[in-house]
Protein backbone atom coordinates (compact mmCIF):
# COMPACT_ATOMS: atom_id res chain seq x y z
CA UNK A 1 0.00 0.00 0.00
CA UNK A 2 1.29 3.39 -1.00
CA UNK A 3 1.09 6.38 1.14
CA UNK A 4 -0.17 9.19 -1.16
CA UNK A 5 2.47 12.57 -0.98
CA UNK A 6 -0.80 14.49 0.27
CA UNK A 7 -1.67 12.11 3.31
CA UNK A 8 2.14 12.07 4.48
CA UNK A 9 2.29 15.61 4.43
CA UNK A 10 -0.76 15.83 6.60
CA UNK A 11 0.34 13.64 9.15
CA UNK A 12 3.28 14.83 9.30
CA UNK A 13 2.37 18.37 10.29
CA UNK A 14 -0.97 16.85 12.30
CA UNK A 15 2.02 14.76 14.66
CA UNK A 16 3.94 18.41 14.46
CA UNK A 17 1.08 20.26 15.89
CA UNK A 18 0.31 17.67 18.60
CA UNK A 19 3.69 17.45 19.52
CA UNK A 20 3.77 21.66 19.64
CA UNK A 21 0.55 21.57 21.79
CA UNK A 22 1.62 18.74 24.27
CA UNK A 23 5.21 20.60 24.83
CA UNK A 24 2.80 24.17 25.11
CA UNK A 25 0.98 22.23 27.31
CA UNK A 26 3.64 20.89 29.44
CA UNK A 27 5.62 24.22 29.43
CA UNK A 28 2.55 25.90 30.74
CA UNK A 29 2.12 23.66 33.48
CA UNK A 30 5.07 24.06 34.91
CA UNK A 31 5.05 27.67 34.95
CA UNK A 32 1.55 27.01 36.46
CA UNK A 33 3.31 25.24 39.30
CA UNK A 34 6.45 27.54 39.93
CA UNK A 35 3.63 30.64 39.79
CA UNK A 36 1.85 28.49 42.41
CA UNK A 37 4.59 27.70 44.71
CA UNK A 38 5.77 31.27 44.82
CA UNK A 39 2.01 32.35 45.84
CA UNK A 40 2.07 30.03 48.63
CA UNK A 41 5.63 30.70 49.51
CA UNK A 42 4.89 34.82 49.87
CA UNK A 43 1.15 33.45 52.11
CA UNK A 44 3.72 31.31 54.27
CA UNK A 45 5.84 34.21 54.78
CA UNK A 46 3.40 36.57 55.39
CA UNK A 47 1.12 34.23 57.68
CA UNK A 48 4.61 33.61 59.60
CA UNK A 49 5.01 37.20 59.85
CA UNK A 50 1.53 38.14 61.09
CA UNK A 51 1.80 35.21 63.56
CA UNK A 52 5.69 36.79 64.71
CA UNK A 53 4.17 39.65 65.22
CA UNK A 54 1.11 38.17 66.92
CA UNK A 55 3.15 36.76 69.40
CA UNK A 56 5.51 39.73 69.63
CA UNK A 57 3.18 41.91 70.60
CA UNK A 58 3.05 40.94 73.65
CA UNK A 59 5.86 42.33 74.66
CA UNK A 60 5.19 45.63 73.68
CA UNK A 61 3.55 48.02 75.99
CA UNK A 62 1.83 51.14 75.42
CA UNK A 63 0.96 53.80 77.36
CA UNK A 64 -0.24 57.47 77.72
CA UNK A 65 -2.07 57.12 74.72
CA UNK A 66 -4.26 59.45 74.15
CA UNK A 67 -6.25 61.48 71.32
CA UNK A 68 -5.40 65.13 71.79
CA UNK A 69 -6.03 68.30 69.72
CA UNK A 70 -2.18 69.49 68.85
CA UNK A 71 -0.60 72.75 70.07
CA UNK A 72 2.34 73.68 68.57
CA UNK A 73 3.89 74.45 65.23
CA UNK A 74 2.28 71.87 62.41
CA UNK A 75 -0.14 70.26 64.70
CA UNK A 76 -1.58 73.11 66.00
CA UNK A 77 -5.34 72.69 65.91
CA UNK A 78 -5.42 69.40 64.40
CA UNK A 79 -6.54 66.17 66.17
CA UNK A 80 -3.70 63.51 66.17
CA UNK A 81 -3.23 60.22 68.49
CA UNK A 82 0.16 60.07 70.99
CA UNK A 83 1.61 57.64 73.24
CA UNK A 84 4.38 55.59 74.25
CA UNK A 85 4.98 52.17 73.47
CA UNK A 86 8.18 49.89 75.35
CA UNK A 87 9.60 46.84 73.59
CA UNK A 88 9.93 44.51 76.34
CA UNK A 89 11.20 41.80 74.68
CA UNK A 90 14.61 40.80 73.36
CA UNK A 91 14.55 41.36 69.41
CA UNK A 92 15.48 44.73 68.21
CA UNK A 93 12.24 46.22 66.11
CA UNK A 94 12.84 47.71 62.58
CA UNK A 95 9.39 48.38 61.36
CA UNK A 96 5.93 48.12 63.10
CA UNK A 97 2.28 48.69 61.33
CA UNK A 98 0.17 49.58 64.51
CA UNK A 99 -3.70 50.39 64.38
CA UNK A 100 -5.64 52.22 66.78
CA UNK A 101 -9.39 51.87 67.26
CA UNK A 102 -11.30 54.60 68.68
CA UNK A 103 -14.15 52.92 70.64
CA UNK A 104 -17.71 55.46 72.09
CA UNK A 105 -18.68 55.06 75.59
CA UNK A 106 -20.90 51.54 74.47
CA UNK A 107 -17.16 49.95 73.09
CA UNK A 108 -18.23 50.39 69.56
CA UNK A 109 -15.34 51.17 66.71
CA UNK A 110 -16.06 54.35 65.31
CA UNK A 111 -12.63 55.17 63.90
CA UNK A 112 -9.59 53.61 62.95
CA UNK A 113 -6.18 54.78 62.26
CA UNK A 114 -3.09 52.52 61.06
CA UNK A 115 -0.22 54.16 61.06
CA UNK A 116 4.15 53.19 61.48
CA UNK A 117 4.64 54.53 64.84
CA UNK A 118 8.72 55.25 63.45
CA UNK A 119 7.96 56.95 60.70
CA UNK A 120 7.88 60.76 61.22
CA UNK A 121 4.96 62.61 62.98
CA UNK A 122 3.96 64.43 59.67
CA UNK A 123 4.03 61.03 57.71
CA UNK A 124 6.36 60.34 54.61
CA UNK A 125 6.22 62.84 51.62
CA UNK A 126 5.68 60.67 48.45
CA UNK A 127 8.87 62.30 47.42
CA UNK A 128 10.43 59.21 49.58
CA UNK A 129 8.74 56.64 47.61
CA UNK A 130 9.98 57.80 44.12
CA UNK A 131 12.63 55.83 42.81
CA UNK A 132 15.03 58.67 42.89
CA UNK A 133 18.47 57.77 43.70
CA UNK A 134 20.13 60.62 45.02
CA UNK A 135 16.38 61.59 47.22
CA UNK A 136 15.94 59.27 49.91
CA UNK A 137 13.28 57.47 52.45
CA UNK A 138 14.05 58.65 55.77
CA UNK A 139 15.45 55.79 58.00
CA UNK A 140 12.57 54.15 60.48
CA UNK A 141 13.73 54.18 64.44
CA UNK A 142 14.84 50.80 65.61
CA UNK A 143 13.39 50.02 68.88
CA UNK A 144 15.65 48.04 70.72
CA UNK A 145 15.15 45.99 73.92
CA UNK A 146 13.55 47.84 76.89
CA UNK A 147 13.70 51.01 74.95
CA UNK A 148 10.56 53.79 74.77
CA UNK A 149 9.37 54.82 71.64
CA UNK A 150 7.30 58.39 71.89
CA UNK A 151 4.80 58.63 68.66
CA UNK A 152 2.33 61.18 67.29
CA UNK A 153 -0.11 60.73 64.24
CA UNK A 154 -1.84 63.22 62.98
CA UNK A 155 -5.49 62.11 62.14
CA UNK A 156 -6.48 63.05 58.65
CA UNK A 157 -9.65 61.67 58.25
CA UNK A 158 -10.92 61.81 61.68
CA UNK A 159 -14.57 62.08 62.37
CA UNK A 160 -16.35 65.17 63.45
CA UNK A 161 -17.79 63.93 65.88
CA UNK A 162 -14.51 62.88 67.42
CA UNK A 163 -12.95 66.50 66.38
CA UNK A 164 -15.50 68.19 67.90
CA UNK A 165 -15.16 66.41 71.40
CA UNK A 166 -11.71 66.91 71.56
CA UNK A 167 -11.58 70.55 71.09
CA UNK A 168 -14.92 70.94 73.44
CA UNK A 169 -12.52 68.53 76.18
CA UNK A 170 -9.34 71.10 75.39
CA UNK A 171 -12.03 74.39 76.28
CA UNK A 172 -13.30 73.48 79.26
CA UNK A 173 -10.54 71.30 80.60
CA UNK A 174 -9.87 67.78 81.97
CA UNK A 175 -11.22 68.41 85.56
CA UNK A 176 -15.05 69.00 84.54
CA UNK A 177 -14.30 65.24 82.47
CA UNK A 178 -16.37 66.91 79.39
CA UNK A 179 -15.31 66.07 75.55
CA UNK A 180 -14.89 62.80 74.32
CA UNK A 181 -15.18 60.27 76.71
CA UNK A 182 -14.15 57.27 74.23
CA UNK A 183 -11.24 54.80 74.67
CA UNK A 184 -8.11 53.87 72.74
CA UNK A 185 -7.08 50.40 71.76
CA UNK A 186 -3.71 49.77 70.04
CA UNK A 187 -3.43 46.89 68.27
CA UNK A 188 -0.29 45.61 66.07
CA UNK A 189 -0.38 44.14 62.75
CA UNK A 190 2.99 43.54 61.42
CA UNK A 191 6.55 43.88 62.89
CA UNK A 192 9.74 43.32 61.20
CA UNK A 193 12.64 42.51 63.36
Amino acid sequence: MIIKKKSLIVAIVSSLVISIVLVMTVISFLLYTEMQTRNFLAYYEDAIRKTSAKTYAKQIDFFRLKAVIGRDGAFRGRPMVEGVLINNGNRVISDMLVKIKFRDIDGAVIYEVVFHPQEPALGISILGQVPIPYLTEPQRISVDPGNRLAFKRILSDCPKEIVSALKEGESQKAAENKGWTGTLEPEILSMEF
